[in-house]
Parts: structure tokens; sequence; C-alpha cells
């Protein structure tokens, strides 16, 4: 093994198979797609392609099924300039199917039940991966294989980060504190926050977050852009105003530039979150969760000519 990235991402990645729609459609309604296409998505490689776009040498610990969408997936990583070496070909690739309605860019996703069983063994883990990394990412979608690689990131002082969704966090606080005890950075989305918590209010969701162990919890809010909560204070930063395509692989966008700047950059919490708004902002005028990622220049650029929302 040569290749030891400094960000690894642990976590899935699915084919999405995305259909533009006019407008969502009522129940028993048959409406014509606008058009039909394929990328590869799944958050983590989501996540892993936004932050190889900003120019950081990335990852990724996860599996592909052991067919043609396997095939695909791969290519897809190769293209994205994500290092695969501990990638196994297991059981049956993902395929999620997304709906993007026209006339608001908000996107219905349906995720397939392989994205659970289609992963690698503890076994696969392998410690000098790590060697070289100042970050790790997942969204514990595995927790056996997230528990795992904390125990190696803890061990060697590499920066935990986990994007929270509500799909996951409907495992309940029983299943989830245990691992957000052990993460630096947390990045959930405010319904995965208000879910996990039970808290209605986001402000008082994030400051309960924060006493569950983590240092800074970054709340996306879409278009009103992200709350910053650290123990001394807690700050919106305001989204950037822009025409919508497509809000899949937004958050993944954001968590990407975030990670990137403050982890691996050091730029600071506000900056950092303001460029990984800057990100999403990009990100949401194209179809598909990783077309419109930006690189770091692009970013930077878009930051200047660009006001917030």
């Amino acid at each position: 093994m040569t290749r030891t990235p400094e960000l690894v991402g642990l976590g899935e990645i699915a084919l999405d198979w995305v259909d533009e729609i006019p407008h969502f459609p009522q129940p028993d309604e048959k409406i014509d797609a606008l058009s039909q296409n394929f990328f590869t998505g799944g958050v983590t490689a989501n996540f892993l392609s936004g932050a190889a776009r900003l120019g950081v040498d990335v990852g990724f610990l996860g599996a592909v099924g052991d067919d043609d969408y396997g095939t695909f997936l791969l290519e897809g990583l190769k293209k994205a300039s994500i290092d695969a070496s501990l990638v196994k070909r297991k059981d049956k690739s993902p395929v999620n199917f997304i709906m993007v309605a026209k006339d608001s860019g908000e996107k219905i996703i349906i995720q397939s039940p392989y994205m659970q069983t289609t992963k690698l063994a503890p076994a696969d883990i392998k410690e000098e991966y790590f060697s070289k990394a100042k970050a790790l990412h997942t969204t514990a979608i595995h927790e056996d294989l997230t528990v795992e690689c904390l125990r190696i990131a803890k061990r060697r002082g590499i920066t935990v980060s986990l994007d929270l969704e509500k799909q996951i966090a409907v495992r309940g606080q029983a299943a989830l504190r245990p691992i957000i005890n052990e993460v630096d950075i947390l990045l959930p989305n405010k319904e995965g926050a208000r879910t996990l918590t039970g808290e209605p209010d986001i402000k008082a969701a994030a400051r309960k977050f924060l006493g569950w162990g983590p240092r800074l919890v970054v709340m996306t809010l879409g278009g009103e852009g992200c709350l910053v909560t650290t123990p001394t204070s807690q700050e919106r930063i305001p989204a950037y105003k822009v025409r919508v395509s497509d809000t899949t692989g937004a958050g993944d966008a954001f968590c990407a530039a975030f990670i990137t700047a403050h982890v691996i950059k050091g730029l600071d919490v506000e900056a950092a979150a303001s460029l990984a708004n800057a990100a999403a902002a990009l990100k949401v005028q194209h179809l598909g969760a990783t077309s419109g990622q930006p690189s770091w220049e692009e970013a930077r650029s878009f930051q200047a000519k660009h006001a917030v929302n």
C-alpha cells in the first residue's frame, strides 16, 4: 500500500438514479420525466469528491457490489481522484432513486436497502491507512465500523467529524451518543438534530450536542446557511443567494468544504463556515450530487463576487 491520504472517509457509496420532473406528483399521478441521469453518489463518496476538488488527498473506506453498478462506482471514485485501495466488492451495489423538482430544485431520495448490507468488515480496516491522516469523516451508517475507526483516530490524534442526517438519527441516543461522545466536529442537518436531541429549537439542540462531547457543532440549514455553536458562542452564518437547480449533495459539499477549510487548511470556524456556504451554493446550481463542486479557487472567487442571502 503506497497511498495514505490526509483525509479518510468511512461510509457509503451508491449509484444515484436521478430523474428531473416538472413538479412532485400527487398520489396516483403519472408525470413525464424531463431527464434521466446516473451519477456516483452516497453521502461519504460525495463528501470525498468535494474535498478532492478542493485539493485534498482523500481515501474511501467502504464497499461496492460485485456487479456492473460496482464497476461504475469504482470508475467514479477514480475519476474523482478518491483512493479506493481498501474498497471491497461485496453483495449488491446500492441504487438510490432521486426525483428533483424543476420548479423548486428540491428533491426526494429513496435509499437502497443495500446501503446497510454492502459494507466492509472490521478486519478490512487497516490502521496503517491512517498513518498520514489529519481527519476522519463518517456518517455512522455502519456503527461497528465507525467504532473501529474511532479507536484508530483517537490513538493517532486524528480529528473526527460526523455528518448526522435524520435517517441515522432515528436510531436514537442509545446507539449514537457513545459515537458522538468521541466526535470532535458534529455536522448535523436541522432535522437530524431535532430528531436525535428531541429539541424542536435548533439552537437548544446544538447546545445539547455540545454536552455530549463534540468541541464544535455546525448545523446545516439549507437556504438559511448554517448555525455554528461552540462552548462560548452561537452564530448563524448566512447562505449565498443563487438560483437552485438541485439541492442533492448540498450538505455534502458544505461538509467537505468546512472540514477542508477548518481542519486541513486551518481557517477559523466562521471563515470555514462561510466558505462551506459558498461551496454549497455553487453545487446547488447543477444537477447531481457532485456536479458543480468547486475548486478552492472557485469557492474563493465566488465569495468575493456574491452577496449572502
